[in-house]
């Protein structure tokens, strides 16, 4: 009987030992969305120094250079256009607006460095 009772102690021990290291990692852990005590908010990414705020501009379509992946307005502006370039308006997406010359568009657009790259652009409805 008293080997048993032993048995019985040491496996009981061990469990409650097993229990408190687990507690005690558990109560240490920080909450998720919370801040450990004394840790700092990590200091916020700086946007890249190429990268603008989503700018505008409106006038009519003058030419559309798919070699070049450019499209100007009758004003002279420039802007360059990808693959991932939304367009509205025109069917076919960008190849689509090689034919709207003379037609009215608004272009989305982020400057990096000295390029204007559209990120949208709205070919306006055919005046009547």
């Amino acid at each position: 009987m008293c080997k048993m009772t032993r048995g019985t102690v040491a496996m009981l021990g061990s469990f409650v030992f097993v229990a408190a290291f687990s507690l005690s990692t558990y109560a240490q852990a920080p909450a998720p969305g919370s801040k450990a005590p004394g840790a700092q908010a990590p200091a916020p990414a700086a946007a890249p120094a190429q990268a603008q705020k989503p700018e505008s501009a409106k006038g009519e379509l003058k030419s559309v250079d798919a070699q070049k992946m450019t499209l100007t307005l009758a004003n002279g502006q420039t802007f360059q256009y990808s693959s991932s370039t939304k367009v509205t308006g025109a069917q076919g997406g960008v190849a689509g607006l090689a034919s709207m010359s003379g037609r009215e568009v608004t272009i989305d657009f982020e400057t990096k460095g000295a390029d204007r790259i559209a990120t949208m652009i709205t070919v306006e409805a055919e005046k009547k």
